[in-house]
């Protein structure tokens, strides 16, 4: 299990001003059932100027916090049992599901280079995998995606924490043959 934790500042009116000390910080912790896998929790933390109380954070989703799945602009701090989700295996998998895709369809002779996402035939060089976010993630699972929280992320979390495997049948929508951006279903080499 994971949790994505969302935070929004509350408004700097008068009336919060005012009462700064008296208004409380909120959160909301939910448990999200996920179709073909384990549950996540999402965390919304509705907080003022002085930001996250990451103490509560932990309490609230215990072991969860050590995979944290954060927008691009929440920085967490260093501090002992809070940790951001990060892991390539996903990426890994997207990469050999295109990669996999694209020889199927192009002669036999040519070169895969596993550790860059690199194929090469016939003096045409086809790199895999240079936008993370470039992939189509089935609906019913985006339609869980908190906003604000990257799709790569979000979908990685799903297929190694939660068990989601039918996610790691994808591959990425598009790839850059000599430089060109292009779709992945019209590369074709005779």
């Amino acid at each position: 299990m994971f949790c994505v934790l969302t935070v929004n500042y509350r408004k700097n009116t008068f009336f919060e001003r005012l009462f700064d000390r008296i208004i409380k910080d909120d959160y909301e912790l939910v448990t999200v059932p996920v179709l073909s896998g384990a549950p996540f929790y999402h965390l919304t933390a509705t907080v003022g100027k002085k930001g996250v109380d990451y103490e509560r954070v932990i309490f609230e989703v215990g072991r969860c916090a050590q995979r944290l799945v954060v927008s691009e602009d929440t920085q967490l701090p260093q501090t002992r049992g809070i940790g951001e989700f990060n892991s390539d295996l996903f990426y890994k998998k997207l990469i050999h599901n295109t990669a996999d895709y694209i020889l199927s369809k192009i002669p036999k002779d040519a070169v895969f280079d596993e550790e860059l996402g690199i194929i090469t035939y016939c003096c045409n060089e086809i790199i895999i995998g240079e936008d993370k976010n470039d992939f189509s993630l089935l609906e019913q699972y985006n339609a869980l995606k908190p906003q604000g929280i990257e799709k790569y992320k979000f979908a990685a979390a799903l297929y190694e924490l939660c068990g989601v495997f039918s996610i790691g049948d994808c591959y990425f929508n598009s790839v850059i043959v000599n430089g060109e951006k292009k779709n992945t279903e019209s590369v074709y080499f005779s």
